[in-house]
């Protein structure tokens, strides 16, 4: 046979082979990573609440997400994997046989979730996987994960390049410590580990929306934490300081606030209101170390070999645990001692999953809370929500121009009917008081609803617009309503 031939024909055999040599490969690695079986493709099957039409039930959808075994039957994964579950089920890497698993404990905040498979085959013979510390920048790790849906199990490596706080996407309100990645990590991706020498440094959970080819994974210091937290059978969350403050890099003003030249810090400018620090730190105190650890100029401290935020000393800690702040007042130094407790407004500022939301429709009138949900209702709630709305939601506690945390009430919609036909106008409207009477709650403006004033119900509205029915009129229209727009319950309450 000719040489030219013989060459042919080898390179032909070649690539007949390759697909196979690269599928034994594969396995090969598999059969050397001990990670890999650990590894877990999460099926879920979820339905989120319809906050614009409160009453009726949201589109079901479908989604894959990854995992890994942290005990026996027990998967990490994020949060946004299996929020608002109606069906979970799990595969390990290399079998096919799928099982049910509950959602054991969620952290929407901090978008982890642990999930249960009580078959004791699912993971016999696999060894969880173990929690390492914080990588150090410039080193090499290793994302697994079942990205875009598919059902092989992949590997990519990046670099660690950036330890800091960020915006956690799935609650929309929350800012954690996470570490930033050039490795891949695309949809599919989230919920897997992120591993260095062995042990999981971290969960695949987000990209950047600004930055190519960057990813982010949730460190062990937030994971180690989150396993702590439901020690005792729940989870309750981060606390807060609740303070705003400024950096202190002039010079003048340092002086004018009697900070002596050896001591750094930052200033405060407003207490939140519900806050852990409410009560006990006061505006223009100026922050120089938090449980011993030197706050710098700019409100950084070093943190297990990292410069981050002064806020992962409280992030670090459980919610009832006490925390030492060294304080400037009246250019003297002080001493405090705080009991750490979560900032009571926060919920209403995160997008919420796993709830339904409350309503109260009265004769075609759809009342709800003003939450984070409800204005994402509105589209672009910057352009297409009134500006009183965003206030409220927003500014109005940070300003101290609000006494009450709790959600404002608003009227949402107006259902019409020849009733209320001269109000439709009057939706996205704040609730001041209804029937005489100031309401806090859905549950406090049902209680109004029920003393009508002399014969007519009677809703003030912000701005000193009010809605004016007549009783019997009302409630005579009330059932009509609900049937002619196939409504069963007019209610959701607390």
């Amino acid at each position: 046979m000719p040489r030219s031939a013989h060459l042919l024909r080898l390179i032909l055999l070649a690539l007949l082979f390759s697909p196979f040599l690269a599928l034994a490969e594969e396995a090969d690695d598999d059969l050397d990573d001990p990670v890999a079986d650990a590894v877990i493709l999460i099926d879920v099957t979820s339905q989120h609440g319809d906050w614009y039409s409160p009453w009726q039930g949201g589109q079901i959808t479908r989604g894959t997400g990854s995992g890994f075994l942290i005990d026996r039957g027990t998967i990490m994964t994020n949060a946004h994997v299996v929020s608002d579950a109606r069906q979970v089920l799990v595969r390990r890497n290399g079998n096919p046989t799928p099982y049910f698993a509950e959602v054991a404990f969620v952290a929407h905040d901090t978008d982890l979730a642990l999930l249960k498979v009580r078959e004791p085959e699912f993971d016999r013979g696999v060894q969880p996987l173990a929690l390492g510390g914080l990588p150090n920048l410039r080193t090499r790790v290793r994302t697994y994960g079942y990205p875009a849906g598919g059902e092989q199990l992949s590997r990519t490596e990046g670099v660690v390049s950036r330890v800091e706080f960020v915006t956690y996407v799935h609650s929309g309100a929350d800012s954690h410590l996470a570490i930033q990645t050039d490795s891949a990590i695309n949809p599919g991706n989230s919920g897997g580990p992120v591993v260095q020498g062995g042990q999981v440094v971290g969960v695949a959970f987000q990209t950047s929306t600004r930055l190519n080819d960057v990813g982010y994974f949730i460190p062990s210091p937030v994971i180690k934490r989150f396993l702590r937290d439901i020690q005792d059978g729940r989870y309750d969350g981060y606390a807060e300081l609740g303070l705003v403050t400024s950096d202190l890099f002039n010079e003048s003003y340092r002086k004018y606030l009697g900070l002596p030249a050896n001591v750094t810090g930052v200033v405060v400018d407003r207490v939140l209101p519900g806050a852990s620090a409410t009560g006990l730190v006061r505006e223009q105190d100026v922050l120089t170390a938090i449980d011993g650890i030197p706050i710098a100029l700019d409100g950084s401290i070093r943190f297990r070999g990292h410069t981050v935020q002064l806020e992962q000393i409280v992030e670090d800690k459980l919610v009832g645990e006490s925390i030492d702040l060294s304080i400037y007042r009246d250019r003297a130094p002080m001493k405090l001692n705080l009991k750490l407790r979560p900032l009571s407004f926060a919920e209403r500022m995160r997008n919420q999953f796993d709830v339904l939301p409350q309503y109260l429709v009265f004769a075609g009138i759809v009342f709800t809370r003003l939450d984070q949900e409800y204005l994402q209702t509105l589209g672009n709630y910057w352009e297409t929500a009134d500006k009183s709305l965003l206030y409220a939601h927003f500014f109005g506690l940070e300003e101290g121009k609000q006494d009450d945390v709790s959600a404002p009430i608003l009227v949402s919609r107006i259902l019409p009917h020849a009733t209320n036909s001269a109000y439709r106008s009057y939706a996205n409207s704040l609730v001041t008081e209804v029937n005489g009477r100031k309401v806090k709650t859905l549950d406090e403006l049902d209680k109004a609803l029920r003393s009508p004033r002399e014969g007519f119900q009677m809703v003030l509205l912000e701005g000193g617009r009010e809605i004016v029915l007549d009783a019997k009129e009302a409630e005579s229209a009330h059932r009509e309503i609900l049937q002619q727009y196939g409504i069963r319950s007019d209610r959701r309450l607390p």
